[in-house]
């Protein structure tokens, strides 16, 4: 069970206000990309404004969350159960969580590929499926994805927003609320429902230990098993990578 939280709606609003206007700014430096006075290919131009908006993104939470806490006066470790007592346990559940969900993704993607075919996925994953990207930005988009993601995005969701709710009264809410959102900011239709199951068992392995260790664990091995079938079927790493 997750302790009580200090988190003040009125801070957490802030948060939110603050990552925003990063994610407004990084949209804006999209758009400065485009220019062309900037001589990029188009793939490499796709690539950096992908690239940049998930470093802003995930890179604007980590920093405001920062600030949330300092105002709140509380460390990480003690906001987030990050300490290192709790860390095996958390982990071994994080890791036995995935390794339940992960097929059953994989299972619900497979059989949900007629639609995948007719619906556009994700800008990460369209990005990685190009058969002709370079494998160092396959590799720079999927530590992105399996590193910095699954910290920012469990801060943000579990850690933040999802005890901020139910504090305030509304666990229910706070439960399918954040769930939901998690599914829909991901931008693939068809991933949607179990990103939003996904959610749920996070929010259920933060409740039961007490540390975003565990949700971190599962949520960095989801992302990598996409990415690792990403690499699988958009076609072979060069062999410069491995030298």
């Amino acid at each position: 069970m997750i302790s009580e939280k200090p988190w003040r709606l009125d801070a957490v609003a802030c948060l939110f206000l603050g990552i925003m206007a990063a994610v407004c700014f990084a949209q804006l430096f999209g758009l400065a990309l485009d220019s062309d006075k900037i001589r990029m290919t188009d793939e490499h131009r796709n690539f950096a404004k992908l690239a940049l908006g998930s470093v802003f993104l995930d890179g604007a939470i980590l920093v405001f969350a920062g600030y949330f806490l300092r105002e709140h006066r509380i460390g990480w470790r003690e906001a987030f159960g990050l300490e290192k007592e709790r860390q095996p346990r958390a982990v071994l559940l994080g890791i036995l969580a995935a390794a339940v969900f992960v097929p059953l993704e994989t299972g619900w993607m497979s059989l949900s590929q007629l639609l995948v075919d007719k619906l556009p996925a994700q800008p990460l994953v369209q990005e990685l499926e190009k058969q002709d990207l370079p494998a160092g930005e396959r590799v720079f988009l999927g530590a992105l994805a399996v590193f910095l993601a699954p910290v920012a995005e469990e801060v943000i969701f579990r850690g933040i927003l999802y005890p901020a709710i139910k504090q305030a009264g509304y666990p229910r809410t706070a439960l399918w609320a954040t769930s939901l959102l998690f599914g829909a900011i991901h931008q693939n239709l068809v991933a949607f429902v179990p990103l939003a199951g996904f959610s749920l068992l996070l929010i259920y392995l933060y409740e039961k230990t007490g540390s975003l260790w565990a949700s971190i664990t599962a949520h960095s091995i989801l992302n990598f098993s996409t990415f690792a079938f990403m690499m699988l079927t958009a076609g072979p790493i060069p062999a410069t990578l491995v030298k």
